[in-house]
């Protein structure tokens, strides 16, 4: 397979589109939150992330990288295709259905868990009427990411995220921050109306996803690796997330919770291009790749695109962080500005790293990947732990910058061992 650098911009034109979309709604849904609910708002609307994260890792995102590979390479072949949509389904949805019960039946528990009071358990329970209908959503982007069929990506996706939007600001607006937690995980039961719509011709591809006939054991055999790596790595983050901000607010009080919350919300937004790319492009591409040579023209590629912008996008991002603040968030975030700095330099080295940890998709690289994972977020824990009594909240960013520098390292370290293994 050859590099190609037509569809390199092909793919980056369209997820740009995407990602300027999802980062635009992310930035008013953002502001809405901060100059309603402020600091301490953002930091409950985060532990609801955190654990909506978890919960979808063992649903349709924790065959997101299985079925955009499997996908790609079988996409000439139709019985194939068949096969792995109806597994991937029925697996996803059945999951989806299992926890949206287990979420009602203990909403209590959960809503002591992330809010403190069981005030909030009727918001646990839209979360597990919900979850289904996000995962269908998140199935049909998955499938057409694997066919490339970039054009219709973007317009469901932009669709996805307005919806969320609209549908969170008003909330929002009229019920403060009961709506923000509600608007937070029911606009995905509207894009699915609206997705059943717009596939248009690609309605073909769900005819068959609920014959059992088509259900694979081979095929799941393949997929449920990549549903334990999913799950692990969305675990494993949230729950070091959720320790780290247990700390911050344990040792520096909430509002302190709240800038960090705001400058990870600010980080997700700004890197979304490159990292969403990543998928977009390097998954269905690394997926055919069986060769160090072409894998090194596909990374060096990537990287003589990605990187230049990255130097220019952040240094611009630190010079302007007291008006970005200011203009996304509120005055009352100000003093996140003193965490850009180490945060812009851990997603610098986080993009490299990313890259290359696209390759432990592509060819089911298990092992290295609960390796590195596990190394990046212990070091990231232990570090924050050692460092915020030194430095107080920006010691926490330095954490993250020093543990994603080893885990570059260790990432280069397992791709070179894989294809010295293979040749």
């Amino acid at each position: 397979m050859k590099f190609n650098l037509k569809l390199l911009f092909k793919a980056s034109y369209f997820n740009a589109i995407i990602v300027a979309v999802k980062v635009l709604s992310g930035l008013v849904t953002s502001k809405v939150v901060a100059f309603y609910l402020g600091a301490s708002g953002l930091a409950l609307l985060g532990n609801l992330r955190s654990f909506r994260q978890t919960i979808s890792s063992f649903t349709a995102e924790g065959y997101q990288n299985g079925t955009v590979r499997y996908i790609s390479e079988y996409s000439e072949s139709k019985d194939d295709k068949d096969r792995i949509c109806a597994t991937v389904f029925q697996l996803s949805l059945g999951f989806a259905f299992i926890i949206g019960v287990a979420l009602w039946l203990f909403s209590s528990y959960w809503s002591v868990f992330l809010f403190k009071t069981k005030d909030y358990s009727y918001i646990i329970k839209i979360l597990g009427i919900a979850l289904p209908f996000s995962s269908f959503n998140l199935l049909i982007i998955y499938i057409l990411n694997g066919l490339e069929r970039f054009k219709k990506l973007v317009f469901i996706n932009s669709v996805l995220n307005i919806v969320n939007m609209l549908v969170s600001v008003i909330l929002i607006l009229n019920y403060k921050l009961t709506g923000a937690l509600i608007g937070f995980i029911t606009g995905p039961i509207l894009v699915f109306l609206i997705n059943l719509y717009v596939l248009g011709d690609d309605k073909y591809l769900l005819i068959n996803v609920f014959k059992f006939k088509l259900f694979s054991i081979s095929v799941l055999k393949k997929l449920n690796l990549y549903l334990v790596m999913s799950i692990y790595s969305v675990v494993i983050v949230s729950v070091t997330f959720l320790a780290i901000r247990n700390l911050i607010i344990e040792n520096l009080g909430v509002e302190k919770a709240g800038y960090w919350e705001a400058m990870n919300r600010i980080s997700s937004h700004y890197l979304m291009f490159f990292l969403t790319l990543t998928s977009f492009y390097l998954l269905p591409r690394l997926s055919k790749v069986n060769s160090f040579k072409v894998l090194k023209n596909e990374i060096k590629s990537f990287y003589i695109l990605s990187i230049p912008l990255l130097v220019v996008f952040f240094t611009l991002i630190y010079f302007l962080r007291f008006f970005l603040l200011k203009l996304l968030l509120s005055n009352e975030f100000l003093p996140t500005a003193s965490l850009f700095f180490w945060q812009l330099v851990a997603d610098f080295i986080s993009v490299l790293a990313i890259v290359l940890v696209k390759q432990f998709h592509a060819k089911l690289m298990f092992k290295e990947y609960l390796f590195c994972n596990g190394m990046l977020n212990i070091l990231y824990l232990g570090l924050s732990y050692v460092f915020i009594d030194k430095y107080g909240l920006v010691g926490v960013v330095k954490a993250y910058a020093i543990s994603y520098f080893v885990y570059l390292f260790l990432v280069i370290g397992c791709v070179v061992n894989y294809y010295r293994s293979i040749n």
